[in-house]
């Protein structure tokens, strides 16, 4: 049995179609017979985020700029990446005696965003370095001190840093 089509108009040669050139969504139709609509054409979307001025970096930027550097070492010394969320948390949790250099600079396309220049961000990163390293290393002369007055004790030896002198025994007078 063979379906005819009803919604095909029959235009003989010599008669002309008349164009719709209007803004409206024509209805197409589909092979399943379905209406379906046409999308009209989306416009360009405007950047959000301009250019920064030179020699200014966002805190992802810095990540990127320490990881190729190879600035972050982890705890068995060896060079890792850094990863943008590590910087913000260094940003948040900085010591407010020496707080992270983020600046607040208007972009290219005059935006207000939170930016720092690269020499200062690397500057504060080598800074925290240190103060890393310096409280390792006061935390091993503590645990290094701590077992050689352990040590000592358990040998039985009269005076211990840091404590009063071993008298010995004590016996309670009369």
């Amino acid at each position: 049995m063979a379906r005819s089509r009803t919604d095909v108009a029959e235009v003989d040669v010599d008669e002309t179609v008349a164009v719709d050139e209007t803004d409206e969504v024509d209805v197409v139709v589909d092979p399943d017979g379905k209406p379906v609509k046409e999308k009209a054409a989306k416009k360009a979307k405007e950047p959000t985020r301009g250019d920064l001025p030179e020699g200014y970096v966002t805190p992802s930027g810095l990540a990127k700029i320490l990881t190729d550097r190879g600035l972050h070492t982890n705890r068995a010394g060896e060079v890792t990446k850094v990863l943008p969320q590590m910087v913000y948390s260094y940003i948040k949790n900085a010591p407010k005696t020496d707080p992270f250099p983020l600046e607040e600079v208007t972009d290219s396309i005059g935006k207000t965003r939170q930016a720092l220049t690269i020499e200062a961000g690397l500057a504060w990163w080598t800074a925290k370095n240190e103060r890393v390293s310096a409280r390792r290393v006061n935390a091993a002369e503590k645990e290094a001190k701590k077992a050689k007055n352990a040590a000592a004790k358990a040998e039985g030896v009269v005076e211990v840093e840091g404590e009063a002198p071993n008298q010995g025994e004590v016996t309670e007078a009369e």
